[in-house]
């Protein structure tokens, strides 16, 4: 089977988000099961195996659209996506969709234009693809609320390939700074709140903690704005783009991992800290919820709730992630447990396309 993905932004080793890794965990997990499968992005990090990824602008997507068996588009709201949903269906292609997230409009005129295209542009996706492929219940319900349909939807939580979760790493492992040392890596976006995590460590109760900020976004400069402003920019150290490898090393030197965000998908990299034994506190958010409510663990907290935020990474810093905790989030977050559910929905997607080629050949009988 000739598989497609289609995003617009990937750079899975690169720091191009928890989309990207998602794509790359699941295209990895196909090839292995037997599919050629191609990832096309405007303009794609290059990946040669074990599939291989082509910059597609413009009309050069058709061909790869041509080329493959099934396609599979990514991202909510998002013009690349629906442009090449619309060009499988012309060409007869059958087509799957995960939006992955949909975020709150921070404006009233975004507000008004992604209202406009969840009337238009996202109806066509969701009453035209073969599946649409959410990541948690809660997105159903978010769906259906905006009166959408939602008849052919199934839940298949975002992933990570086991193989890429380091659980172990070779030579000495530096320790961070601080007491504790709380690490985040990840966009740099206001979505993100990172901020939040800024006013926390100028707290009396985390006078000593630092905060180890691996990303590359537009919120930067107002965060080191904030730090400077409450006086903790010493405490507050931002890394720039960091490659696995070294993020792996940070995650042993590191006491807690945070994610802030007032919105998430299911965030990828939650697994990967968690699954790698780091403990976690996170925002208590449908996306974050899903994952932490598997693993069993309660170090979460309310959005903007700084203090609660403070008080949660005080008592998670320095704590194991049980065994137990890392063994459930691999068997309901890994591609290869799950690989095989997608895998089954493309290929009763092109059997019913068949049945439906062959019976529009048959001829009518009156």
């Amino acid at each position: 089977m000739r598989v497609l993905h289609v995003h617009k932004d990937f750079e899975p080793n690169r720091g191009g988000g928890g989309t990207a890794r998602h794509i790359h965990g699941l295209a990895s997990a196909l090839s292995s099961r037997g599919c050629v499968v191609r990832v096309v992005a405007p303009e794609p990090e290059a990946v040669a195996q074990p599939y291989a990824s082509y910059p597609g602008m413009g009309l050069r997507i058709v061909e790869h659209l041509r080329w493959a068996d099934v396609v599979h588009v990514h991202g909510a709201r998002s013009t690349y996506a629906v442009s090449a949903a619309l060009l499988s269906h012309v060409l007869g292609k059958p087509f799957f969709y995960t939006p992955h997230a949909y975020y709150e409009g921070r404006s009233v005129p975004n507000a008004a234009a992604k209202w406009l295209w969840d009337k238009t542009a996202e109806r066509f996706l969701l009453s035209k693809a073969s599946v649409t492929i959410l990541l948690t219940e809660y997105w159903r319900g978010f769906l259906r609320e905006r009166g959408c349909d939602i008849a052919r939807t199934v839940i298949i939580p975002n992933c990570v390939s086991a193989g890429d979760v380091a659980t172990e790493v070779e030579g000495d492992v530096p320790r961070l700074s601080g007491a504790p040392a709380i690490l985040s890596v990840g966009r740099l976006d206001p979505v993100k709140r990172g901020k939040d995590v800024i006013q926390a460590i100028a707290r009396p109760d985390l006078a000593s903690a630092h905060f180890h900020v691996v990303g590359r976004g537009s919120d930067l400069a107002a965060l080191q704005a904030l730090a400077n402003e409450l006086r903790v920019s010493d405490r507050v150290i931002f890394h720039g783009f960091v490659s696995d490898a070294d993020v792996a090393r940070m995650v042993r030197g590191s006491d807690v991992f945070v994610l802030a965000s007032e919105q998430e998908g299911l965030p990828t990299v939650l697994l990967e800290m968690l699954m790698a034994g780091l403990p976690v506190v996170c925002t208590r958010i449908p996306g974050n919820d899903a994952i932490m409510e598997v693993a069993g663990l309660d170090t979460s907290y309310e959005v903007g709730d700084v203090a609660g935020l403070s008080a949660q990474l005080l008592r998670a810093a320095g704590s194991a992630v049980p065994v137990a905790a890392i063994g459930a989030l691999r068997r309901a977050f890994t591609w290869e447990e799950r690989a095989l559910s997608v895998l089954e929905l493309y290929s009763h997607a092109l059997a019913r396309a068949a049945w439906l080629g062959l019976a529009a050949s048959v001829p009518r009988r009156d």
